[in-house]
């Protein structure tokens, strides 16, 4: 504990005796009170007296007493030890000095005394209690200024006080957002010289802490807004802040977790693209994975799905899809036809019937596209009508044609439509929709194209005719004979009516059981399948084009498009129904239909832009 007053008073009195006594320019001052002393004051006075006289090296030899005290600043009174043991031990040698200055056992005791007093100012300065440390210097140099280790300790002082400014310095520079500029007054400059200057400074490592944390977290905010380049701009920064560099790994793997999280949201972005058609928002989602960096086997498959998407929408050949109608129910079964070439028409020899199917030339298909597995069934029509309110051609006029089994022959009826089968009785859901004429199928494609968004349209001619050839250069897409297989609903020499008639062209020896349409789709067989994965696309009902009816293939296009000229009367009408003779039903037959015509003999199927 500190002393009291009234010892802090006395010690500064003998201080200042000890120093009067040795300095010898001084004289004794004595005041006229002094004259009244006492004898015991007088032979005092002239015991200090003779001390002054005389020389200090008679007595200092090897061991060094105090030096004279210096002028004793304004705040000197208030100085003393803070511990209280040490304080009172003090006070006792400099009044034992006082009285005896040649003690050389008091001025050893007191020597030793300052040592650990300055000791303990070094251990103060280590544990950073710069105040502490600084509050006891003065003491020391009012007693001994010449004492071993203080001037270092006084310079020591000055750097710690300088160090602990520059702290100050870089926290109120940390609080002002100047982490790492401007160059000399950024609290990284300021906490990087505090630590020059005092090595030890904790408060200065903790600031370099704080600037490295500073910059990490903005290294993190901007990979949170996927801005990965900044964030390893940062990152570099902080690395040269401190030698622990493992702050910094540890967020450059957080970093790529970002990223990693951030590809797989954007491939998924680009796969989710690619399946709605968007190919722009792909190549947008391709450029910002390139961006991120370091995903170039990934990038390069999904350019190569992309390059592929482009042909097929996203999906693969032979893949089978069905959109959704928003209105509820699903669209007819679509395959997935691969983009190819073929020669499309006859060759003029023996796969020839009429001029129309020529001259042959070659049809460049680009791109994949959808067709539909079968024939559109009497309940897909039936959802459209009911969805629409829309009245087909033979609804509007009243009448239709049919099969006449007595006659063997078609005739005319009346009140027969879309809800009938070819001999005018009603027809099952899973029957292909008859009695429809050109002007009902388009209105129905375009109803789908509505409802699920999507580019539904009716077959070109090229088209159909590429997917009845299926890579097979004969008439039909199984070879040029019967089929071995019940696969098509054809003219076959098995077949029969209810009433016994028979076929006078035909297959040989094939019979499907069905002397008019069949079921769509129903005829298959697991040895013996098309190769693109559609049925009928031979036989059971013939089917509506888009193209418009051209004498021959002179300017036909060559990319596998519809030729339609706006206003045309006639379509092309393709493949063979079940009552054509065997080469109607060959992959190069065209016949002409007027668009308005309407009967039991011709339906349709849908294709798709993917």
């Amino acid at each position: 504990m500190f002393a009291s007053n009234k010892l802090l008073k006395y010690s500064i009195l003998l201080i200042l005796i000890s120093a009067l006594v040795c300095a010898s320019h001084l004289h004794a001052q004595q005041d006229s009170d002094s004259r009244d002393s006492d004898s015991q004051d007088s032979n005092e006075s002239r015991r200090i007296e003779r001390l002054g006289e005389s020389s200090t090296d008679d007595w200092e030899m090897d061991l060094r007493m105090p030096s004279a005290a210096t002028p004793v600043s304004p705040g000197i009174n208030e100085l003393a030890l803070p511990d209280e043991e040490q304080n009172q031990q003090l006070q006792d040698l400099l009044s034992k000095l006082a009285a005896n200055p040649g003690n050389r056992k008091v001025a050893a005791q007191l020597n030793a005394l300052l040592a650990d007093v300055l000791n303990q100012v070094n251990e103060l300065m280590d544990a950073g209690s710069i105040d502490e440390a600084e509050s006891l210097l003065p003491l020391i140099q009012s007693i001994d200024p010449s004492l071993a280790g203080l001037t270092d300790a006084k310079a020591r002082l000055q750097s710690l006080k300088a160090a602990d400014d520059m702290v100050k310095a870089g926290e109120k520079a940390l609080l002002s957002g100047q982490v790492i500029a401007p160059d000399n007054s950024s609290a990284l400059f300021f906490y990087s010289r505090a630590l020059e200057v005092n090595p030890n400074s904790e408060s200065a490592r903790k600031g370099l802490e704080k600037v490295q944390s500073t910059l990490i977290e903005r290294a993190l905010d901007v990979a949170r807004d996927m801005d990965f380049e900044t964030a390893e701009a940062w990152l570099s920064e902080a690395s040269k802040v401190r030698d622990d560099q493992k702050p910094i790994e540890d967020t450059r793997f957080q970093v790529s977790e970002f990223k990693r999280e951030r590809a797989i949201e954007l491939e998924q972005k680009v796969m989710d693209a690619m399946s709605a058609g968007n190919f722009t928002l792909a190549d947008f989602g391709i450029i910002d994975m390139m961006a991120l960096g370091g995903y170039e086997t990934k990038i390069q498959i999904l350019l190569a799905r992309l390059d592929e998407a482009r042909f097929y929408g996203g999906f693969e050949p032979g893949q089978v899809i069905t959109d959704g109608l928003q209105s509820g129910g699903k669209a007819p079964e679509i395959v997935i036809v691969d983009a190819g070439s073929f020669l499309m028409g006859s060759n003029g020899r023996s796969d020839k019937t009429s001029d129309h199917e020529e001259p042959q030339h070659r049809v460049i298909i680009k791109r994949g596209f959808g067709l539909g597995v079968r024939e559109v069934t009497v309940e897909e029509f039936k959802l459209f009508v009911t969805r629409t309110g829309y009245r087909t051609a033979a609804e509007i006029s009243g009448s239709s044609s049919v099969y006449d089994e007595a006659a063997g022959r078609l005739s005319k009826r009346s009140r027969i439509s879309w809800k009938h089968d070819y001999v005018g009785k009603k027809a099952s859901l899973d029957m292909p929709v008859l009695h429809v004429n050109a002007y009902d199928a388009q209105a129905y494609v375009q109803w789908l194209g509505l409802e699920t968004g999507k580019a539904y349209r009716l077959p070109s001619e090229a088209e159909y005719e590429y997917v009845a050839r299926a890579g097979n250069n004969g008439a039909y897409w199984w070879g040029d004979d019967s089929p071995s297989e019940v696969v098509e609903n054809l003219t076959g020499e098995r077949d029969k009516s209810a009433s016994k008639r028979q076929w006078s062209t035909y297959f040989k020896k094939y019979g499907d059981g069905h002397w008019g349409p069949a079921p769509a789709g129903s005829l298959r067989s697991e040895v013996l399948m098309h190769p693109m994965g559609v049925y009928d696309i031979a036989g059971n009902v013939s089917e509506w084009m888009a193209d418009c009816w051209h004498e021959n293939y002179v300017q036909a296009p060559t990319d596998g498009s519809a030729w339609f000229n706006p206003g045309c009367k006639r379509r092309v009408v393709r493949g063979g129904y079940w009552a054509s003779a065997p080469e109607q039903g060959r992959a190069a037959y065209r016949f002409p239909v007027s668009a308005d015509s309407h009967g039991p003999v011709i339906g349709f199927r849908v294709a798709r832009d993917l």
